[in-house]
């Protein structure tokens, strides 16, 4: 089959699968399409572009600060639990040396 047609489409748009007729179409239209931007004032386009520019810095800033504050956060906590573990540790050895001394207290005491 070399033509291709839809209900919808009338027959002056029948197109040969061999030819480019459909991608010079849409080269028109990106041409068109391109006319119409460049109409632009080009003090409109820089407004428009360091207005991005700011909004983007500020989600980034914004993004940095989250991360920061999350670092922060998360360091907090392990100082907490680095504060706790040297506690736990410092009664345990306490609590040694306490049993050490009671032992001696008793070993001595039955020498008497």
């Amino acid at each position: 089959m070399i033509f291709k047609t839809c209900e919808n489409i009338t027959p002056s748009f029948l197109v040969n699968t061999s030819t480019d007729i459909i991608k010079e179409e849409a080269i028109e239209t990106k041409k068109e399409g391109y006319k119409k931007q460049k109409i632009k004032n080009n003090v409109e386009v820089m407004a428009t572009a360091i207005a991005e520019m700011s909004q983007t810095r500020e989600r980034i800033w914004e993004k940095k600060m989250l991360l920061e504050k999350e670092r922060l956060e998360v360091e907090k906590e392990r100082w907490a639990y680095e504060r706790q573990k040297e506690e736990r540790e410092r009664e345990k050895m306490k609590m040694d040396f306490d049993l050490k001394m009671k032992a001696l207290e008793l070993k001595y005491q039955k020498k008497d």
